[in-house]
């Protein structure tokens, strides 16, 4: 993880111990984020606010915008506020992520990245996320994408575990099955 990852995670801790194990009020903060998040995906104000050169109190009234926009309480105005006076405005969308993490682990809510070497039909990504949902104890919400170098099956993510049952992995398996076995 990098170093704007580990500051990014405790600033989110931090917010979310103001919550104080309520989370619906801590998603009702989350929400209040969503602006700040969609100024960091427009090109010309992410370019304001992650350029180190620009001045602080134009990157606090963007971000002040975005948080009006959001209805954000104080604690939230006053943390990325804080972020910006000590120059870690980068750290803000991670800030994003990590909350919401907090948020689903709380929850016991799972996020799984399910790459497949054709789109798959809904039916079989809810099947493969509440099979995965009963591996881990966990309510599972899965992020489909294709990747067609996979050739069939599919690849999950989920947290550090990997199931990966593509036929890439499989022939590759085989492959290097049959070079030991000439090695012999």
């Amino acid at each position: 993880m990098s170093a704007i990852g580990r500051i990014a995670r405790r600033y989110a801790r931090g917010l979310f111990g103001i919550d104080k194990g309520d989370i619906a009020r801590a998603k009702a903060r989350r929400e209040t984020l969503a602006p700040v998040v969609e100024l960091f995906n427009n090109p010309e104000a992410a370019r304001v606010l992650r350029n180190p050169v620009m001045p602080a109190g134009l990157k606090k009234d963007l971000l002040a915008y975005a948080l009006n926009e959001g209805n954000a309480d104080l604690s939230v105005q006053n943390l990325l506020k804080t972020m910006v006076e000590e120059g870690r405005v980068n750290a803000i969308p991670e800030l994003v992520e990590a909350y919401s993490e907090l948020i689903d682990i709380a929850e016991g809510v799972a996020k799984a990245d399910l790459v497949s070497a054709v789109a798959l039909p809904d039916a079989d990504v809810q099947a493969i996320g509440s099979q995965l949902g009963q591996i881990l104890g966990k309510k599972v919400e899965i992020r489909a994408s294709v990747d067609p170098k996979l050739l069939g099956g599919f690849v999950a993510h989920v947290g550090n575990y990997k199931i990966d049952m593509s036929l890439r992995t499989k022939l590759d398996g085989l492959a290097a099955s049959a070079a030991q076995d000439s090695l012999r």
